[in-house]
């Protein structure tokens, strides 16, 4: 396993990592691009090593965060803005979505989770449908090799099993993503095909839209994306 940690704290980094991306006072991502490409020409300084790799890690951590962000529901998204941009409490949300608070403590912790996961540089089942958030995935995992390779060859910032294991784990994925690819760029001659494409293309929708969408029972749709997750998942293990 790439980060082993308290569930707790994973789930408390998620929720520090949300109050950020909302944080008007916090460096941009493009203004955290331009500093780390003015710290590339002097790399061979020490102090400025630790700066880029301190810069990298938020990068990494704001870009997961969107990544995990832009693939909610709608309900899920409209939470998100309620609590952590405009700061509003369960109550007030709760009247806003007319959703019960226990529900909307539900809702909280499972986003919670994602993002935890997504930090952890795991994918889930529900990410075998969805090419952003696997796409994104194998890109931060390429940042990480790059950085490894590049600009810390004396393993400094980054150990050699952890590399190994990112190494690793961005082979899978990327495996994955050319199979999600694969069913994208094909046609629609088969049932299966139809599916898995039309739940690829829209993550979020429900089995009962899907199943309209295909003109299949919904037992057919459920049996095909049960069939798909079973083959992908050697890429998740």
């Amino acid at each position: 396993m790439i980060h082993k940690t308290k569930p707790e704290l994973t789930l408390y980094l998620a929720d520090e990592a949300l109050k950020e991306k909302f944080s008007v006072e916090k460096v941009s991502l493009q203004e955290m691009l331009e500093l780390q490409s003015d710290c590339r020409d002097y790399l061979s300084t020490e102090n400025i090593r630790k700066i880029y790799a301190r810069m990298m890690k938020m990068e990494i951590r704001k870009m997961m965060v969107e990544a995990v962000y832009q693939s909610l529901p709608l309900e899920e998204k409209e939470f998100v803005l309620l609590k952590y941009k405009k700061k509003k409490q369960l109550v007030a949300i709760s009247l806003a979505l007319n959703i019960s608070v226990a529900q909307l403590v539900i809702h909280h912790h499972a986003i919670l989770e994602k993002i935890s996961e997504y930090m952890l540089y795991k994918l889930s089942e529900e990410d075998i449908f969805n090419r952003a958030k696997t796409a994104m995935m194998v890109k931060l995992l390429e940042r990480i090799i790059e950085f490894a390779e590049k600009y810390d060859p004396s393993q400094e910032f980054i150990n050699v099993c952890w590399l190994e294991a990112i190494r690793e784990r961005h082979d899978r994925y990327f495996q994955l993503l050319n199979e999600i690819d694969g069913v994208l760029n094909g046609n629609e001659d088969s049932v299966h095909q139809k599916v898995i494409m039309s739940k690829i293309q829209s993550p979020n929708e429900k089995i009962e839209t899907l199943a309209a969408r295909c003109n299949v029972d919904k037992s057919i749709v459920s049996r095909h994306l049960k069939n798909f997750v079973g083959e992908m998942r050697k890429y998740l293990e």
